[in-house]
């Protein structure tokens, strides 16, 4: 009896600790693909290989409504790895490319997927402060646009934040 009881206990240890340590075996040289997908481990690293190469977003064009005092940013996202990518939101600071004031925010209008290998224009709206306003009035009048920069980027893609810590430099961004 006390053989089958203790043959009993190891299949059970056997049965919940087998797979456990089967895992650990195989992601014994790097645990972190244990937890983080490959694909995001792919984006995080840059190491895209031969057939996966990273480009920004290119600047399309950009609108001006006084009213709301808000400039509309289009850019064109090529995805060009081989899955879909959920943007859920992003924001930055917008600064003053010459004089580095802080003129407002910068976010992204509604969630956006980008299939694979395919192309999307991203629409990002940046609303002017009341600072933003005085400084146009006071160092760039006269002038219809301005070169920006988006400071601190922030991008969530489904669900992990992605934060550059460099400036984006816009040009020609209609104040006016």
């Amino acid at each position: 009896m006390d053989r089958v009881r203790l043959f009993l206990i190891l299949i059970t240890i056997a049965i919940a600790v087998g797979p456990l340590a089967g895992v650990l075996i195989v992601y014994q040289n790097n645990l972190l693909d244990l937890i983080i997908p490959p694909e995001l481990m792919t984006i995080m690293n840059g190491n895209f290989g031969t057939e996966m190469s990273f480009q920004p977003p290119k600047f399309v064009g950009s609108q001006y409504d006084v009213i709301s005092r808000t400039a509309t940013l289009t850019f064109n996202f090529t995805n060009t790895f081989k899955f879909d990518l959920a943007i859920n939101s992003m924001f930055a600071n917008v600064e003053c490319s010459v004089h580095k004031v802080f003129l407002g925010h910068a976010f992204l209008d509604k969630q956006i997927t980008v299939r694979a290998s395919e192309t999307a224009e991203v629409t990002v709206t940046c609303t002017w402060t009341e600072d933003a306003i005085s400084h146009f009035q006071n160092f760039h009048a006269g002038v219809k646009s301005i070169d920006v920069d988006l400071v601190g980027l922030t991008i969530s893609l489904r669900g992990v934040d992605i934060q550059m810590n460099y400036r984006i430099r816009i040009p020609n961004v209609p104040i006016a």
